[in-house]
């Protein structure tokens, strides 16, 4: 029966949190510089607005707070889009009501500002490196792409790595006949010297001298490929199921010990 593999889940696994937290990063990055501080700077813009005409409606005709109030507006831009109407007539129901308007208008305007006070009062002003960071988390956008990517890529590498009943050897380099399997190297696998990475691989020598990887950490299964091709090479050193053979060392026979008894003593003459 052909032996094939898949990708590991310990290895898709791994690539598929990282693609998710750089895309939820990135999208956040955007969300926060393109909505989320902007909307903050405005609220926070309005907020003090707000509480400068607040403190000249409770003051006194052509006192200083009525004056920098009225002066606050007249320099506040007017949006004209459908969205901010709302926010531009208050702006001149205010200004009306701070230059003198009846008493129904600072009425009004009052409660206009008390409501916005309360609408605005939780928002905090974005510091001046808030956008800035946020190309940080804007940047993790196309690493998450590049690991969706690899993902995807990784699995179709597994679906192509098989070994036949033939010994016929396929791989994303190529496809070998088992006469042109020159050798493998087992030096790394499970080794307790090399490098931890390494313990999961193997290499095997095709034809032309040309090396093959084999990696049990990204493909599994991948150890029973490599397990067959190290049996075949090395059966005195490696099982089928890429295990080192255990070898036993005979012991010595142990001598029967003596005290000092002789049976032939024992017998009549």
């Amino acid at each position: 029966m052909a032996i094939t593999t898949k990708l590991a889940t310990r290895y898709w696994t791994k690539t598929v949190i990282m693609a998710v937290v750089c895309l939820v990063l990135g999208l956040w990055g955007i969300w926060d510089y393109v909505v989320a501080i902007p909307n903050a700077t405005e609220g926070a813009a309005r907020y003090e607005i707000l509480r400068i005409v607040k403190n000249g409606l409770d003051s006194t005709s052509n006192s200083k707070e009525r004056l920098e109030a009225v002066a606050l507006l007249k320099s506040s831009p007017i949006s004209n889009k459908p969205t901010e109407q709302e926010w531009s007539n208050n702006l001149f129901l205010m200004q009306e009501a701070l230059e003198g308007g009846a008493i129904e208008t600072q009425r009004k305007a009052l409660a206009k500002v008390e409501d916005g006070l309360k609408q605005y009062s939780h928002v905090i002003a974005p510091s001046k490196y808030d956008r800035p960071m946020q190309w940080m988390f804007i940047l993790c956008l196309p690493f998450g792409f590049y690991y969706l990517f690899k993902y995807f890529k990784m699995v179709r590498r597994a679906k192509i790595y098989c070994l036949d009943d033939e010994g016929r050897l396929t791989t994303p380099e190529g496809s070998w006949p088992a006469g042109e399997i020159l050798d493998i190297n087992m030096d790394t696998w499970i080794s307790k010297t090399a490098k931890v990475r390494a313990t999961w691989m193997a290499t095997v020598t095709v034809s032309g001298n040309a090396s093959v990887v084999l990696d049990d950490y990204v493909y599994q299964d991948m150890y029973l490929i490599i397990g067959k091709l190290a049996h075949l090479h090395y059966p005195d050193e490696w099982t089928s199921l890429a295990r080192r053979v255990k070898v036993e060392h005979a012991k010595e026979d142990e001598k029967t010990p003596s005290f000092g008894f002789n049976e032939e003593e024992g017998k009549d003459e």
